[in-house]
């Protein structure tokens, strides 16, 4: 967890670095590592089997191995592209298998990869800008089930997806405090792999100068794969917790 941190401090004083003012280019960019703090709860078919789990987000801190995220964004006068990569390690021992509590544990590799382009467009009031985006989301999550008694079982999904995103930029107190505003992002698919996948992401967004910037919010993530009628969800999951970016735009 440490070496994470410190990799996010550096690379965001690495970006933040050398700052001039200007005026703007048409071609601007952002690169933003991300510390996500997240909870796994949901359930799917594993091996042939219905497992639930559930964790908190302070038990987490225990057994997350790996967790980040990296946002880049490149911007054309109006055309805005951009891609995401968020990659987690995830166990949990709190669960039950066929409707039974089972000693043993889900260990998970995570893995999300997204790619958009849209068009930014202004807002009623000056500093305000609503960006409208469209591109896939993959998902890669690979599980194994280990139970007290030895046996392991294991499942890996892909799943790939459509989405359409929405991210508006909503200035805050900006008479008092230069750069501050509300940059949430709501995120909406399915209809490929998954019968669903959402995002909720509020968040603040503070600009400390033309090349630094700090991020803070909670993010959730949701995905549904539904089997054939009369059956369970093969896949009903969602991840959510605070997340802390420190990165650069250039």
């Amino acid at each position: 967890m440490k070496s994470w941190i410190k990799a996010l401090m550096a690379a965001g004083l690495m970006l933040g670095g050398g700052a001039r003012a200007g005026e703007a280019p048409d071609w601007r960019f952002e690169l933003t590592p991300y510390l996500w703090l997240a909870a796994l709860e949901g359930d799917a078919a594993i091996g042939g089997r219905h497992v639930d789990f559930n964790r908190s987000a302070s038990d987490l801190l225990d057994n997350l191995e790996i967790g980040g995220s990296l946002l880049g964004v490149a911007q054309y006068k109006r055309a805005v592209f951009g891609g995401q990569l968020d990659l987690f390690n995830l166990r949990t021992d709190a669960m039950k298998v066929d409707g039974h509590s089972l000693e043993g544990e889900l260990d998970s590799d995570l893995g999300i990869f997204q790619l958009v382009a849209g068009w930014q467009f202004d807002g009623w009031m000056e500093g305000q800008a609503f960006t409208v985006a469209a591109g896939v989301r993959h998902l890669r999550w690979a599980n194994e089930l280990a139970g007290a008694g030895g046996g392991t079982e294991r499942r890996t999904f892909n799943l790939t997806d459509p989405v359409v995103i929405v991210w508006p930029t909503l200035p805050l107190l900006k008479k008092k405090i230069d750069g501050l505003a509300l940059n949430p992002v709501f995120a909406l698919g399915g209809g490929g792999d998954s019968e669903l996948i959402f995002e909720m992401f509020p968040q603040i967004r503070y600009r400390v100068n033309d090349r630094l910037q700090v991020r803070f919010g909670y993010r959730t993530i949701g995905v549904r794969v539904e089997k054939d009628s009369g059956r369970r969800n093969e896949v009903d999951i969602r991840l959510a917790g605070f997340l802390f970016g420190l990165g650069g735009t250039f």
